[in-house]
């Protein structure tokens, strides 16, 4: 009997963490894009969703380190924008490379002045990134008020090639990976939850609460960095719109994933698992053509049951005796 109790005590557990939850519909959107496309599983069918996935999994991976820390990002979109911009104005045969880390560098400057904003004045994170997201969108549409820019072909030819076998996107992913894996083996990395999780209780052990912040979105802006380094690999074009969903899109991912939005519960990898949950989504609704309005109530259903099932489980701890 109580082991039994035990194992049903483990499956309810289970089933109200958030992040098991999004494991479960990722599994349930694989069948189902299995029955619409049998040909799922293909190589080209595979590389083909890695192509348009993997700058919203950047984004997510950008928005759940800063969330993880207790703040927010709503300008990640229009930097990515931003990012296309600069480098289809930019570009030529002949300065790519030196393009492309311009490019990172302006992201992780934007990140830089929002964790300025929100760790040295002290602002509130949703207000200060939503007027750089403003900033930032209104420097694209002065920059290329039009769809353009140049892009050279063997650039966006390669986001479709392979490397050592593995399909481009996937090794750029793999490279971010590693980036966090190493960042992970850090002290950051633990005061990044401290912080997120309590920050008095953070600072009164001696994490410098606003370093962690700043920290938190330098590093963030990598991510965007190298979103919209795919993005612009995947539409050779730059143009200010291309990005904007993002921001909303990766805080729906990271909340699908597990992630808390009071920061310092939930890990990376369910922000992961949120970006392709969306990207499942979004080949359901194409495929099965039915109208665009349902991708949005879908995700935003899919969003309320993540929170629901998060405010569920908190409450419980709460309630549970000590």
């Amino acid at each position: 009997m109580t082991d039994g109790n035990s194992y049903a005590d483990k499956f309810r557990r289970a089933f109200q963490n958030p992040s098991t939850m999004g494991l479960a519909i990722l599994f349930v959107l694989l069948i189902v894009n299995v029955a619409l496309q049998p040909d799922f599983f293909s190589r080209d069918i595979l590389t083909s969703n890695f192509m348009s996935f993997t700058p919203l999994i950047f984004a997510a991976l950008a928005q759940g380190i800063i969330i993880l820390s207790g703040s927010v990002d709503l300008s990640i979109g229009a930097t990515m924008s931003l990012y296309t911009i600069v480098a289809a104005k930019s570009m030529t045969d002949t300065n790519v490379a030196l393009i492309v880390a311009f490019g990172l560098v302006i992201t992780v400057m934007i990140g830089g002045f929002n964790g300025l904003l929100i760790g040295r004045l002290r602002l509130p994170p949703f207000i200060a990134t939503f007027a750089t997201s403003g900033v930032v969108l209104g420097s694209t549409i002065l920059i290329m008020p039009t769809p353009g820019g140049y892009v050279p072909k063997f650039f966006y030819k390669a986001y479709r090639q392979d490397f050592l076998g593995i399909p481009m996107p996937l090794v750029i992913l793999c490279c971010g990976l590693l980036l966090w894996f190493i960042v992970s083996r850090t002290a950051f990395y633990r005061h990044l939850y401290a912080v997120g999780g309590n920050e008095k209780a953070a600072f009164a052990s001696g994490i410098k609460v606003n370093r962690v912040r700043l920290m938190s979105h330098l590093f963030a802006g990598i991510f965007v960095g190298l979103g919209g380094m795919c993005l612009l690999m995947l539409t050779a074009s730059g143009e200010y719109r291309s990005g904007t969903a993002y921001s909303m899109n990766s805080i729906a991912a990271v909340v699908i994933g597990g992630i808390a939005m009071s920061g310092g519960r939930g890990n990376i990898w369910g922000a992961i698992v949120g970006a392709l949950i969306l990207g499942l989504l979004n080949n359901i609704i194409f495929f099965a053509n039915v109208p665009s309005f349902y991708q949005n109530f879908f995700r935003g259903m899919i969003v309320i049951f993540s929170l629901t099932l998060g405010t569920l489980t908190r409450f419980k701890e709460l309630k549970a005796p000590v």
